[in-house]
């Protein structure tokens, strides 16, 4: 099992790797600089995630505007930066850590909108691109939300299916999707999972404010047949509820308790495990400091 948390590790080091800037004032030098204080950022967070025994990270988006028309060609980006993507990817795979990126809310390939359709793809060409030019391999991986329902979700669920088919093949093959709290909950997602191949990231929260009954231990049980042995094992997105807070609300803070009632239930399985705690690493080091404790990483 390989314990991760997402994006920005701000708290313990002295940087952030998704520093962005208005659109507004874009320029082709702030763009540049931008991209290359990020990546230094990028670089330093791996190799504190190596530190502390957190092999799974969520990188942020660290190339502004990437997916925008007002981008610079990637091309110019790669050239510019293409030693700082062979050292990250390289420390990746010395640190033997698992990556994943995750794409905005308006990543929506289910839309009825053409254009929302091909902005989304854009967005995980984008994504895509960063991945592969850190030579990384099909388990790192681009996670996504099924989408809206817009008034009929079986006319939703087809139209994710009939436009995944439009989308060039090396995308498709880091693509996972997730099952949410309002829409598409694991069910759904498994149906999608069945008819493309595609793998499905299990998020437990999720799963508690929507489900159709099945328990933590009966998903997983079925979690396993729908990823591939190129895709490696099976990832899933762990947090619970904030106290006091609107339901569906991430924990600011882990509840260890919680967490090992959690990890007791399950021990059987294998997979790798993102924490989607807000305060980032600090609970990602409390829950790995008590995996070593009982050997589980």
């Amino acid at each position: 099992m390989k314990i991760g948390f997402v994006g920005s590790a701000n708290t313990s080091i002295n940087c952030r790797p998704d520093k962005s800037f208005f659109l507004a004032s874009y320029s082709k030098g702030r763009i540049m600089q931008t991209i290359e204080s990020n990546l230094q950022c990028v670089l330093k967070t791996i190799e504190f995630s190596g530190q502390n025994h957190l092999y799974f990270y969520r990188i942020a988006d660290f190339i502004p505007f990437i997916s925008h028309s007002i981008s610079i060609p990637w091309i110019e980006i790669e050239d510019a930066f293409s030693d700082l993507f062979i050292e990250i990817g390289r420390k990746i795979k010395k640190l033997a850590l698992r990556i994943n990126m995750h794409p905005g809310q308006y990543t929506i390939i289910n839309s009825p909108k053409e254009e929302i359709v091909k902005k989304s793809v854009r967005e995980l060409y984008a994504n895509t691109w960063i991945l592969e030019q850190l030579n990384l391999d099909e388990t790192a991986k681009v996670q996504i939300h099924v989408g809206g329902v817009y008034r009929n979700k079986e006319k939703a669920l087809q139209r994710f299916i009939a436009n995944f088919q439009l989308i060039p093949e090396f995308i498709k093959k880091r693509l996972v999707i997730e099952n949410d709290d309002r829409s598409f909950d694991y069910r759904d997602c498994l149906k999608i999972s069945t008819e493309l191949e595609i793998p499905v990231v299990f998020d437990i929260f999720h799963h508690s404010i929507k489900n159709n009954n099945e328990t933590v231990v009966e998903s997983l049980d079925v979690l396993q047949d729908h990823w591939n042995t190129e895709d490696g094992i099976p990832m899933i997105d762990w947090s619970h509820q904030e106290p006091s807070a609107r339901i569906g609300r991430h924990a600011s803070s882990i509840d260890l308790k919680l967490f090992k009632e959690f990890i007791y239930k399950v021990e059987e399985f294998d997979f790798d495990l993102m924490l989607e705690i807000r305060d980032k690493e600090q609970s990602a080091i409390k829950v790995a400091n008590w995996l070593l404790e009982i050997g589980k990483i």
